[in-house]
């Protein structure tokens, strides 16, 4: 699926509407959905192992839950407007999030781990580190929309504004580059689980070709953006 991410736009977001516009659904509505759905069955999966709610469980399972609770309510309640999400995009997105949710859920309520060790501490900070900087920079392009929404433009383009501050000094895309910075996070505290592995693999695989595709677009529609810029990683990608 990764390749084809590089030439075909998921279409949510500026994308919105690349594959019809007449299939959409409205963005608030349509991203609750798609985002509560890991949440719920991520904690319905945990119940069900009956677990001893050990430190590393409750750690775990607390970090996915605020992860969700803010991406699937506090995100959309922040946000001034949401584009349209394609009913592809939707559906897919529930089929996935709510197989993540449950495969990640069930090994964490079937697993457990000492607390007391460097590497777990440091995948809770690195996850911690991602989740700020997600809200950070959400709130950096809260501030430019509600600037382009007070212009009244229906022009898409002009509704866009070259974000600053930040990683969006360095980079296209701050918010991909963070969460995938969560979930390597979540992956190493959760040790050896399989799941979580693969859910980074899939974050990468889904956010890296969104970003080059994203930071292509602002090079084709700011012709003064900064060349220096890279998409998701500073420096190097």
């Amino acid at each position: 699926m990764a390749p084809v991410l590089f030439f075909i736009d998921a279409p949510y977001g500026r994308f919105a509407g690349t594959l019809g516009a007449n299939f959409s659904l409205p963005g608030k509505a349509s991203w609750f959905i798609m985002e509560a759905v890991s949440p719920l069955l991520f904690l319905s999966s945990v119940i069900l192992t009956r677990p001893t709610w050990t430190p590393f469980q409750m750690i775990l399972t607390s970090a996915w839950l605020v992860h969700y609770v803010n991406r699937s309510i506090i995100y959309p309640l922040r946000a001034t407007s949401m584009a349209p999400i394609h009913i592809l995009a939707v559906v897919s997105a529930v089929v996935f999030n709510g197989l993540n949710g449950y495969t990640n859920g069930i090994w964490v309520g079937r697993h457990s781990n000492s607390v007391y060790q460097f590497k777990f501490w440091f995948g809770i900070g690195l996850w911690a580190a991602g989740f700020v900087s997600n809200i950070y920079h959400d709130t950096l392009l809260f501030k430019l929309r509600k600037k382009s929404i007070d212009k009244n433009t229906s022009d898409k383009k002009k509704r866009y504004s070259i974000p600053y501050g930040g990683l969006y000094n360095y980079i296209s895309c701050p918010n991909y580059f963070s969460e995938s910075m969560e979930w390597i996070g979540y992956a190493i505290a959760a040790h050896s689980s399989l799941p979580a592995y693969i859910f980074v693999m899939a974050t990468v695989s889904n956010l890296f070709p969104r970003a080059i595709r994203t930071h292509g677009w602002y090079k084709d529609t700011f012709k003064d953006y900064p060349k220096s810029r890279k998409a998701v990683i500073p420096y190097i990608y």
